[in-house]
Parts: C-alpha cells; sequence; structure tokens
C-alpha cells in the first residue's frame, strides 16, 4: 500500500513537472504572455499569465504592456464615429480603447488621417465656447482637435472629440507632435 501511494506521488509529481516544462517553449501566444511577466522576474498569475488590462470608471481600457511599448513611430490613434470609440494603437495592437463622444446633430467632426499639430495639457479654452479643453491634441492646424469633455454617452461636441479625462491623460502622455489620428466613419479594425 506505502509503494502505491509513493507511486502515485511520483506519477503526479513527473505530470506537473513535464506540464511546467511544456509551458516553456517559446512557441503559442499563450506562451508569449506567460515569457513576457517572466522578463519582471515573477509569473504575475501563475503558469499561464494574461496581460494585466485596467479597466477605467469612465469606460476606457488601458493595456499597459502593450502601452509601455509605445515610441513616436509606432504609436497612432483611431477614432470610430459610429461607435463612439476610441483606440490609440501600438504597433497595431490596442493599448487604450476608450468611449468618445463627437459631433453632436447639426456639427461635424472631419473624417480622414491627420497629425497632432498642438499639444497643450492645461490652460486651453474653446474661443467660441469658453470651455476649458485640457489634455488638447489639434489636427493638423484645423480647428479640430482631441481633448478631454463631457460623455454624456452620445455625440454630443461641436466637433472635437471629446475623451475621458482619464484616458486623455494617458493617451496625451503617450502620443507627440506628429503623431498620426485616423478618424472613421466606421472603422473595421486594425
Amino acid at each position: 500500500m506505502k509503494n502505491r501511494a509513493v507511486s502515485l506521488v511520483l506519477a503526479f509529481g513527473f505530470l506537473f513537472g513535464a506540464m511546467a516544462l511544456s509551458s516553456c517553449q517559446t512557441s503559442g501566444s499563450r506562451n508569449k504572455v506567460a515569457s513576457a511577466n517572466r522578463e519582471r522576474g515573477v509569473y504575475f498569475r501563475g503558469l499561464y499569465a494574461r496581460p494585466k488590462i485596467e479597466r477605467q470608471e469612465s469606460g476606457a481600457r488601458i493595456h499597459p504592456m502593450v502601452l509601455s511599448q509605445s515610441t513616436k513611430g509606432n504609436t497612432r490613434l483611431v477614432i470610430d464615429v459610429a461607435e463612439q470609440k476610441g483606440y490609440l494603437l501600438v504597433d497595431g495592437k490596442v493599448a487604450v480603447e476608450t468611449p468618445v463622444s463627437t459631433a453632436r446633430p447639426g456639427k461635424y467632426t472631419p473624417r480622414g488621417n491627420f497629425s497632432i499639430s498642438q499639444r497643450v495639457r492645461t490652460g486651453k479654452y474653446s474661443t467660441i465656447y469658453g470651455v476649458e479643453m485640457p489634455y488638447w491634441m489639434r489636427l493638423s492646424g484645423t480647428v479640430f482637435g482631441v481633448h478631454a469633455g463631457h460623455l454624456p454617452g452620445y455625440p454630443a461636441s461641436a466637433g472635437c472629440v471629446r475623451l475621458p479625462v482619464s484616458a486623455a491623460e494617458v493617451i496625451f502622455d503617450n502620443t507627440t507632435y506628429g503623431t498620426k489620428v485616423s478618424i472613421y466613419s466606421s472603422w473595421d479594425g486594425a
């Protein structure tokens, strides 16, 4: 009986050992995620670690692991007017997904490709409406921009793209002059 118990313990030990060793292979997306976490010296969520996603009260979702790879040349902002969503992409991967508010009926948010031509963290006010527009990012020298503002859950701006404050700060901090901004009536993904 004692030999049988020892045999079972050894069998389970070998089984779990084999499973642990097979998880260290370099192929497969699951292992890439785990290896990214191993570089920090620990497994964050066990053997099959998943990247942490920060969910903001505003509805924004931030992927810190993807965001940490952001450089001037590999980052762009995409706005989907139909879905009222914004995406900060790093190498084509979503680093930030956030709700937005674009132009209300009777107003217009321009569509097309732009680049950020002016950046003002604080102190920017609308000359027409007199409201503050923190984290202002002007689109290619036009009167339109992307900035923090009120999001009622539907298109409500005068033409700019409004972001929740938490997402606007992250996007502002991870973009620069010349960052590409694409605004689509309906975006079909990266």
